[in-house]
């Protein structure tokens, strides 16, 4: 359960801690070879998943004292009509788009952000002393908000496919002058034709030839 009275104070202390402990991993993404966008969407990819953390499980000051206790009424307070259902929503927005934009499969995203929600909400009922509560509206903003960053990261990458496609057509065909390839180091081995003697202009036209045992010369 996002809570967005009693998590603000060590929200951004503990999303950037959790953000520079990532850095060494953003930094190797952002120098990997690729495209612009995926490798930008991977920089940024860590950032997104360490708000997510600092912003679901930072301690608060209540203990519920249940372990295993999670809501299941959609009506309760924090539900998806309010401020704290519609935060809930926009927390999982950058994650899920960055992972989609840098590996390229909205499928890794909708997985990802579900499943990070429901491990939440396992973590917020398994550990009391949080301070948080497990409850199922949080977990379906969650997924709403995952798949709306999917969405618009998969919407990013047609739009960024189209611009490319008319750029390349819209590109004039230059011909250069031809290029000449020396096959310098390319021999082609024939097989050599078969030896044939030659004939002795002297000898009769209707007289047999006669060969010596040696094969290699004629006499007439």
């Amino acid at each position: 359960m996002l809570e967005t009275y009693r998590g603000i104070p060590h929200l951004l202390d503990t999303w950037f801690v959790l953000t520079g402990m990532t850095l060494p991993v953003a930094l190797s993404a952002l120098r990997r070879p690729g495209d612009l966008i995926p490798r930008l969407a991977a920089f940024c990819m860590p950032a997104a998943f360490a708000l997510v953390i600092a912003a679901t499980l930072s301690p608060t000051p209540h203990d519920l004292g249940q372990v295993g206790l999670c809501g299941t009424h959609l009506t309760t307070t924090g539900g998806l009509t309010s401020l704290q259902g519609l935060l809930n929503v926009l927390l999982f927005v950058p994650a899920a788009g960055m992972l989609t934009l840098a590996g390229g499969r909205p499928g890794d995203g909708i997985a990802a952000g579900i499943g990070l929600s429901a491990a939440v909400e396992a973590v917020q009922a398994l550990v009391p002393p949080l301070g948080r509560s497990c409850q199922l509206h949080d977990l379906i903003a969650n997924s709403i908000g995952t798949l709306c960053g999917v969405g618009l990261a998969a919407g990013l990458q047609l739009l960024t496919r189209s611009v490319l496609t008319r750029g390349l057509a819209a590109r004039p065909l230059v011909v250069g002058p031809p290029a000449v390839v020396e096959h310098a180091a390319m021999f082609v081995v024939r097989s050599r034709p078969r030896a044939r003697h030659r004939r002795d202009p002297r000898m009769a036209p209707g007289r047999p030839a006669r060969y010596h045992r040696t094969n290699t010369q004629l006499s007439g």
